[in-house]
């Protein structure tokens, strides 16, 4: 293959991977792309607001789009789905005419290429094919459904940096939206910091570091922002154990990993040395809390052994919520110093 044929490959590379165009040919797909215009958008830039003319169809060449609607009149604008690499944006829309319905911004850079209305219609006259094409996909999301038709697509990828995301916010989207497959949170180092693997929107499996299950998923939360965050569909990574299964719904782990966080701001407020060692202040552990029973008893073994906090974190199967928590209930008791 020759630099020119080269060079084509990659400026069509993300048309080929696309829902709409991925079936034509390479003449064809170069037919799409000199039918529209590069843009880049700028962290923040807003590609079309509720109410606009639906004049353009978008495809997302890198980066990524959040689509942000309103339940109610008086309900905020809240982001219901992210589209990434060659998704297409309003595709229904120009075809049917209607205003938009959804506002679509770009939370960091991207570069998505835009075709005027006009400009996709005289191409569906110059390939027939692309009509066939955009009827039968059309048809299939009304007999489906819009939302499933999208959120089905399991193998999607996703990616951004978490400067400009919120994680609980990208955690809601995929629940709300039925994904499949492993978001994973990686540190400046681009070394993995964390993964949580989710199947049709619920949370089945979380690890952070040595820690599994719920103590990983909170502990997302309890750690300094991480670097970038990378969604990717598909079967979970070998290394989940059906054991590690979480039962606790999405809402149900956003709200107590939203609790942890809080008290424990105010938890590292009261033991700000995180290389203090409590002393135990007797050999024995009086413990009537079963669910904390087992860290606390971990826990006070290490207290004999002189660990400091920072240690027990490192090593001791729980997040740093709960082994602050202890501590300060060992504390108060009087059980050690």
């Amino acid at each position: 293959m020759d630099d020119t044929a080269e060079r084509l490959e990659e400026e069509i590379g993300f048309l080929k991977n696309s829902e709409i165009f991925g079936r034509l040919s390479t003449e064809e797909l170069k037919v799409i792309l000199d039918g529209g215009r590069m843009e880049t958008y700028t962290p923040g830039s807003t590609i079309f607001r509720i109410g606009d003319p639906s004049d353009a169809i978008y495809v997302i060449k890198s980066g990524v789009v959040e689509i942000c609607r309103a339940k109610g009149d008086r309900e905020k604008i809240a982001v219901v789905a992210y589209l990434g690499e060659s998704d297409p944006i309003g595709e229904m829309a120009i075809m049917t005419g209607s205003s938009r319905g959804s506002l679509a911004r770009v939370p960091q850079r991207a570069e998505i290429l835009k075709i005027e209305k006009r400009a996709f219609m005289d191409i569906l006259n110059q390939i027939p094919g692309l009509s066939i094409s955009l009827l039968a996909i059309l048809s299939k999301r009304l007999e489906d459904g819009l939302r499933k038709q999208r959120v089905a697509a399991r193998y999607q990828h996703l990616s951004g940096n978490l400067q400009y995301f919120d994680l609980p916010t990208i955690i809601q989207t995929l629940a709300s939206s039925e994904r499949t497959g492993t978001l994973t949170i990686t540190d400046q180092l681009e070394e993995v910091f964390a993964q949580i693997y989710l199947e049709a929107g619920k949370v089945l499996y979380a690890k952070a570091g040595h820690l599994r299950g719920e103590e990983a998923f909170y502990q997302l939360f309890q750690s300094p922002i991480q670097d970038a965050f990378t969604f990717k569909g598909g079967l979970p990574p070998g290394e989940f154990d059906e054991e590690e299964e979480i039962g606790t719904t999405m809402m149900g782990l956003l709200m107590e990993a939203a609790r942890q966080q809080d008290e424990l701001k105010v938890l590292k407020d009261t033991y700000s040395d995180p290389n203090r060692v409590f002393r135990p202040q007797s050999q024995a552990l009086p413990w009537d809390d079963e669910e904390t029973k087992g860290f606390a008893q971990e826990i006070w073994a290490r207290l004999h052994q002189g660990e400091t906090i920072a240690q027990m974190v490192k090593e001791i199967p729980a997040c740093e919520y709960r082994i602050y928590k202890v501590l300060s209930v060992m504390n108060a008791k009087e059980l050690a110093a």
